[in-house]
Protein backbone atom coordinates (compact mmCIF):
# COMPACT_ATOMS: atom_id res chain seq x y z
CA UNK A 1 0.00 0.00 0.00
CA UNK A 2 0.90 3.39 -0.79
CA UNK A 3 1.31 5.90 2.68
CA UNK A 4 -0.29 9.09 1.49
CA UNK A 5 1.04 11.93 3.84
CA UNK A 6 -0.55 12.89 6.70
CA UNK A 7 -0.25 15.92 8.73
CA UNK A 8 -1.54 16.21 12.22
CA UNK A 9 -1.86 19.41 13.99
CA UNK A 10 -1.83 19.89 17.86
CA UNK A 11 -3.15 22.95 19.57
CA UNK A 12 -1.40 23.81 22.89
CA UNK A 13 -2.30 26.58 25.12
CA UNK A 14 -1.15 25.96 28.93
CA UNK A 15 -1.13 22.29 28.74
CA UNK A 16 2.13 21.39 29.42
CA UNK A 17 1.29 18.72 32.48
CA UNK A 18 -0.81 16.73 29.42
CA UNK A 19 1.17 17.68 25.67
CA UNK A 20 3.84 14.75 26.16
CA UNK A 21 1.49 12.16 26.63
CA UNK A 22 -0.50 13.41 23.49
CA UNK A 23 2.84 13.62 21.28
CA UNK A 24 3.90 10.28 22.70
CA UNK A 25 0.50 8.92 21.56
CA UNK A 26 1.58 10.21 18.00
CA UNK A 27 4.53 8.93 17.75
CA UNK A 28 3.67 5.66 18.86
CA UNK A 29 1.72 5.55 15.91
CA UNK A 30 4.39 4.46 13.58
CA UNK A 31 2.65 6.00 10.31
CA UNK A 32 5.17 6.12 7.69
CA UNK A 33 4.15 9.57 5.99
CA UNK A 34 3.49 11.36 8.76
CA UNK A 35 4.61 15.40 9.37
CA UNK A 36 3.66 16.81 12.51
CA UNK A 37 2.94 20.79 13.60
CA UNK A 38 2.35 21.80 16.54
CA UNK A 39 0.48 25.40 17.30
CA UNK A 40 1.37 26.69 21.16
CA UNK A 41 -1.11 29.51 21.49
CA UNK A 42 0.60 32.25 23.29
CA UNK A 43 0.44 29.57 27.03
CA UNK A 44 1.68 31.05 30.18
CA UNK A 45 2.97 27.92 31.78
CA UNK A 46 6.20 26.07 30.48
CA UNK A 47 4.22 24.16 27.76
CA UNK A 48 6.94 25.83 25.03
CA UNK A 49 9.76 24.51 26.89
CA UNK A 50 8.23 21.26 27.36
CA UNK A 51 7.48 21.02 24.02
CA UNK A 52 10.48 22.13 22.49
CA UNK A 53 12.47 19.41 24.56
CA UNK A 54 10.20 17.06 23.03
CA UNK A 55 10.56 17.82 19.51
CA UNK A 56 14.53 18.20 19.40
CA UNK A 57 14.67 14.59 19.70
CA UNK A 58 11.08 12.54 18.56
CA UNK A 59 12.95 12.14 14.87
CA UNK A 60 9.70 13.11 13.40
CA UNK A 61 9.38 16.10 10.70
CA UNK A 62 8.09 18.88 12.29
CA UNK A 63 7.25 22.60 12.72
CA UNK A 64 6.63 24.50 15.82
CA UNK A 65 4.56 27.49 15.74
CA UNK A 66 4.55 29.86 18.54
CA UNK A 67 2.16 32.73 18.95
CA UNK A 68 3.15 35.67 20.33
CA UNK A 69 -0.46 36.97 21.74
CA UNK A 70 -3.25 34.27 22.25
CA UNK A 71 -5.03 34.41 19.43
CA UNK A 72 -7.91 31.37 20.31
CA UNK A 73 -8.98 28.19 18.91
CA UNK A 74 -10.00 28.95 15.44
CA UNK A 75 -6.75 31.57 14.53
CA UNK A 76 -4.83 28.52 15.77
CA UNK A 77 -5.99 25.71 13.71
CA UNK A 78 -6.07 27.76 10.57
CA UNK A 79 -2.70 28.70 11.24
CA UNK A 80 -1.87 25.19 11.64
CA UNK A 81 -4.11 24.31 8.79
CA UNK A 82 -1.93 27.00 6.30
CA UNK A 83 1.29 24.91 6.81
CA UNK A 84 0.13 21.46 6.53
CA UNK A 85 0.64 20.10 3.25
CA UNK A 86 -0.64 16.29 3.58
CA UNK A 87 -3.17 14.64 1.91
CA UNK A 88 -5.00 14.39 4.78
CA UNK A 89 -5.55 16.27 7.85
CA UNK A 90 -5.87 15.06 11.44
CA UNK A 91 -5.89 17.02 14.73
CA UNK A 92 -5.92 16.90 17.97
CA UNK A 93 -5.96 19.31 21.08
CA UNK A 94 -2.37 18.73 23.22
CA UNK A 95 -4.66 17.34 26.39
CA UNK A 96 -6.35 14.73 24.52
CA UNK A 97 -4.67 11.32 23.21
CA UNK A 98 -4.71 9.09 20.28
CA UNK A 99 -4.97 5.21 20.76
CA UNK A 100 -2.86 3.22 18.59
CA UNK A 101 -2.94 2.28 15.20
CA UNK A 102 -5.39 5.41 14.43
CA UNK A 103 -3.63 6.77 11.93
CA UNK A 104 -3.13 3.65 9.57
CA UNK A 105 -6.72 2.40 10.19
CA UNK A 106 -8.46 5.50 9.03
CA UNK A 107 -5.79 5.91 6.19
CA UNK A 108 -6.48 2.27 5.18
CA UNK A 109 -10.24 3.22 5.40
CA UNK A 110 -9.98 6.64 3.25
CA UNK A 111 -8.28 4.98 0.47
CA UNK A 112 -10.84 2.65 -0.66
CA UNK A 113 -13.62 5.55 -0.14
CA UNK A 114 -15.09 7.02 -3.43
CA UNK A 115 -13.97 10.56 -4.22
CA UNK A 116 -16.82 11.60 -2.29
CA UNK A 117 -15.70 10.67 1.11
CA UNK A 118 -13.95 13.27 2.73
CA UNK A 119 -14.20 12.35 6.72
CA UNK A 120 -13.68 9.69 8.43
CA UNK A 121 -14.41 9.56 12.01
CA UNK A 122 -14.91 7.34 15.20
CA UNK A 123 -16.00 7.63 18.89
CA UNK A 124 -13.99 8.19 21.82
CA UNK A 125 -13.41 7.22 25.15
CA UNK A 126 -13.14 9.82 27.98
CA UNK A 127 -11.03 10.62 31.18
CA UNK A 128 -10.61 12.84 33.26
CA UNK A 129 -7.32 15.31 34.15
CA UNK A 130 -5.52 12.39 35.67
CA UNK A 131 -6.08 10.18 32.72
CA UNK A 132 -8.48 7.76 34.39
CA UNK A 133 -11.50 6.65 32.07
CA UNK A 134 -14.70 7.66 32.90
CA UNK A 135 -17.73 5.79 32.24
CA UNK A 136 -19.22 6.59 28.67
CA UNK A 137 -17.60 7.68 25.08
CA UNK A 138 -17.92 10.69 23.68
CA UNK A 139 -21.06 9.87 20.96
CA UNK A 140 -23.05 8.72 24.46
CA UNK A 141 -22.57 11.46 26.64
CA UNK A 142 -21.79 14.66 24.32
CA UNK A 143 -23.27 13.83 21.01
CA UNK A 144 -25.46 11.73 19.39
CA UNK A 145 -28.66 12.53 18.43
CA UNK A 146 -31.24 11.56 21.74
CA UNK A 147 -32.24 8.04 21.98
CA UNK A 148 -30.54 6.89 18.82
CA UNK A 149 -27.67 4.28 18.42
CA UNK A 150 -26.83 4.72 14.91
CA UNK A 151 -23.60 6.42 14.17
CA UNK A 152 -24.35 8.51 11.17
CA UNK A 153 -22.74 7.83 8.28
CA UNK A 154 -23.04 9.01 4.28
CA UNK A 155 -24.55 12.26 3.78
CA UNK A 156 -24.77 13.18 7.79
CA UNK A 157 -25.76 17.10 7.02
CA UNK A 158 -29.41 16.73 8.16
CA UNK A 159 -28.40 14.20 11.04
CA UNK A 160 -26.09 17.14 11.96
CA UNK A 161 -28.60 19.67 12.84
CA UNK A 162 -30.87 17.22 14.87
CA UNK A 163 -28.17 15.97 16.96
CA UNK A 164 -25.73 17.75 19.29
CA UNK A 165 -21.98 17.76 17.93
CA UNK A 166 -21.46 13.74 17.55
CA UNK A 167 -18.30 14.40 16.16
CA UNK A 168 -15.02 14.39 18.14
CA UNK A 169 -12.39 16.24 16.50
CA UNK A 170 -9.72 13.85 17.64
CA UNK A 171 -10.67 11.69 16.05
CA UNK A 172 -11.13 12.39 12.39
CA UNK A 173 -9.32 11.91 9.16
CA UNK A 174 -10.04 14.80 6.42
CA UNK A 175 -8.76 15.08 3.10
CA UNK A 176 -6.98 18.18 2.66
CA UNK A 177 -9.16 18.99 -0.38
CA UNK A 178 -12.28 19.58 2.36
CA UNK A 179 -10.95 22.67 3.47
CA UNK A 180 -9.94 23.60 0.25
CA UNK A 181 -13.57 23.41 -1.10
CA UNK A 182 -15.61 25.03 1.80
CA UNK A 183 -12.53 27.29 3.45
CA UNK A 184 -10.92 27.25 6.43
CA UNK A 185 -12.07 27.66 10.19
CA UNK A 186 -14.40 30.94 10.78
CA UNK A 187 -12.54 32.73 13.02
CA UNK A 188 -15.32 35.02 14.05
CA UNK A 189 -16.94 32.24 16.06
CA UNK A 190 -15.86 31.11 19.69
CA UNK A 191 -16.44 26.83 18.97
CA UNK A 192 -15.53 25.85 15.61
CA UNK A 193 -15.80 22.23 14.73
CA UNK A 194 -19.82 22.06 14.50
CA UNK A 195 -19.77 24.87 11.83
CA UNK A 196 -16.84 22.82 10.01
CA UNK A 197 -18.89 19.68 10.10
CA UNK A 198 -22.10 21.62 8.87
CA UNK A 199 -20.00 23.13 5.73
CA UNK A 200 -18.15 19.96 4.41
CA UNK A 201 -21.24 17.72 5.33
CA UNK A 202 -22.69 19.96 2.45
CA UNK A 203 -20.03 18.25 -0.39
CA UNK A 204 -18.86 15.59 1.41
CA UNK A 205 -19.71 11.95 2.94
CA UNK A 206 -18.66 10.53 6.10
CA UNK A 207 -17.67 7.30 6.80
CA UNK A 208 -17.63 6.06 10.69
CA UNK A 209 -15.17 3.61 11.83
CA UNK A 210 -16.21 1.01 14.88
CA UNK A 211 -12.64 1.16 15.64
CA UNK A 212 -11.94 3.82 18.74
CA UNK A 213 -9.01 6.20 17.92
CA UNK A 214 -8.72 8.30 21.29
CA UNK A 215 -9.26 9.62 24.27
CA UNK A 216 -10.61 12.98 25.61
CA UNK A 217 -9.62 14.67 27.93
CA UNK A 218 -12.43 16.29 30.32
CA UNK A 219 -11.05 19.39 32.33
CA UNK A 220 -12.35 21.60 34.30
CA UNK A 221 -10.69 24.30 32.82
CA UNK A 222 -11.83 23.76 29.19
CA UNK A 223 -12.88 26.58 27.25
CA UNK A 224 -16.40 26.35 26.21
CA UNK A 225 -17.18 24.27 29.66
CA UNK A 226 -16.38 27.64 31.47
CA UNK A 227 -18.37 29.65 28.78
CA UNK A 228 -21.18 28.12 28.27
CA UNK A 229 -23.45 30.70 27.77
CA UNK A 230 -21.00 32.26 24.86
CA UNK A 231 -21.05 28.73 23.51
CA UNK A 232 -25.04 29.14 23.37
CA UNK A 233 -24.92 32.13 21.85
CA UNK A 234 -22.00 30.68 19.21
CA UNK A 235 -23.90 27.84 18.35
CA UNK A 236 -26.98 29.75 17.84
CA UNK A 237 -24.57 32.27 15.62
CA UNK A 238 -23.69 29.05 13.68
CA UNK A 239 -27.37 28.06 12.81
CA UNK A 240 -28.24 31.81 11.87
CA UNK A 241 -24.83 31.89 9.08
CA UNK A 242 -26.33 28.68 7.54
CA UNK A 243 -29.96 29.50 7.73
CA UNK A 244 -29.19 32.95 5.82
CA UNK A 245 -26.99 31.63 3.15
CA UNK A 246 -29.84 30.21 1.07
CA UNK A 247 -27.76 27.17 0.59
CA UNK A 248 -29.98 24.35 2.68
CA UNK A 249 -32.28 21.89 1.52
CA UNK A 250 -35.51 21.79 2.98
CA UNK A 251 -35.43 19.03 5.09
CA UNK A 252 -31.54 20.66 6.69
CA UNK A 253 -33.70 23.96 7.15
CA UNK A 254 -36.33 22.93 8.94
CA UNK A 255 -33.91 20.82 11.09
CA UNK A 256 -31.72 24.11 11.67
CA UNK A 257 -34.97 25.96 12.38
CA UNK A 258 -35.01 23.44 14.87
CA UNK A 259 -32.08 23.20 16.21
CA UNK A 260 -31.98 27.08 16.72
CA UNK A 261 -35.03 27.43 18.64
CA UNK A 262 -33.70 24.28 21.11
CA UNK A 263 -30.55 26.18 21.69
CA UNK A 264 -32.25 29.71 22.18
CA UNK A 265 -34.31 28.35 24.69
CA UNK A 266 -31.25 27.40 26.46
CA UNK A 267 -29.89 30.37 26.34
CA UNK A 268 -32.90 32.18 27.56
CA UNK A 269 -32.61 29.42 30.98
CA UNK A 270 -28.41 30.42 30.76
CA UNK A 271 -29.47 34.05 30.45
CA UNK A 272 -26.61 34.35 27.93
CA UNK A 273 -25.83 37.92 26.94
CA UNK A 274 -27.15 37.59 23.25
CA UNK A 275 -30.28 35.66 24.83
CA UNK A 276 -32.92 38.31 23.80
CA UNK A 277 -31.49 38.05 20.03
CA UNK A 278 -31.40 34.54 19.96
CA UNK A 279 -34.61 34.21 20.94
CA UNK A 280 -36.01 36.95 18.21
CA UNK A 281 -34.28 35.05 15.51
CA UNK A 282 -35.25 31.76 16.26
CA UNK A 283 -39.55 33.68 16.12
CA UNK A 284 -38.34 34.74 12.91
CA UNK A 285 -37.12 31.01 11.25
CA UNK A 286 -40.02 28.78 13.69
CA UNK A 287 -42.52 30.88 14.72
CA UNK A 288 -44.42 28.70 17.24
CA UNK A 289 -46.03 29.32 20.52
CA UNK A 290 -43.46 28.31 22.83
CA UNK A 291 -40.92 30.25 21.06
CA UNK A 292 -42.95 33.70 20.10
CA UNK A 293 -43.19 33.30 24.84
CA UNK A 294 -40.00 32.98 25.36
CA UNK A 295 -39.47 35.99 23.56
CA UNK A 296 -42.09 37.92 24.73
CA UNK A 297 -40.72 37.21 28.55
CA UNK A 298 -37.17 38.08 27.72
CA UNK A 299 -37.94 41.20 26.41
CA UNK A 300 -40.04 42.04 29.22
CA UNK A 301 -36.65 41.24 31.32
CA UNK A 302 -38.99 37.89 33.04
CA UNK A 303 -37.03 34.81 33.10
CA UNK A 304 -36.64 30.95 32.19
CA UNK A 305 -38.82 30.39 35.12
CA UNK A 306 -41.60 32.21 34.79
CA UNK A 307 -42.13 30.12 31.32
CA UNK A 308 -41.58 26.83 32.83
CA UNK A 309 -44.17 27.61 35.33
CA UNK A 310 -46.81 29.26 32.22
CA UNK A 311 -45.99 25.55 30.43
CA UNK A 312 -46.19 23.31 33.38
CA UNK A 313 -50.36 24.83 33.66
CA UNK A 314 -50.84 24.27 29.86
CA UNK A 315 -49.15 20.85 28.68
CA UNK A 316 -48.68 20.24 24.63
CA UNK A 317 -46.75 20.53 21.75
CA UNK A 318 -45.44 23.70 20.45
CA UNK A 319 -46.88 23.92 16.71
CA UNK A 320 -45.44 26.25 14.81
CA UNK A 321 -47.57 29.06 13.03
CA UNK A 322 -48.83 27.47 9.89
CA UNK A 323 -46.53 24.39 10.17
CA UNK A 324 -45.46 21.54 11.64
CA UNK A 325 -44.09 21.10 14.97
Amino acid sequence: MQYPLVSVTVLSYNQAHFVIECLESIKAQQYPNMELIVNDDASRDNSVEVIEDWLAQCGIAHRFLKSKVNQGICRSLNNALTHASGKYISGTAADDVWLPGKLLTQVEIMERQPAKVGVVYSDALQMDEQGALLPGRFMETDGRRRGSKVSPEGNIHTALWRGNNFIAPMTTLIKRECFDRVGLYDESLFAEDWDMWLRISRHYDFIFSPAISAKYRIVSTSATRSNFGRLLDDMCRVCLKHLESGQLEPAARHAAAVKLDELASSSFQQKSLQHKKNLLQAVKFRPCAGSMARCLLAWFGLDAKIYEWTRSLVRGPEIPVGGRP
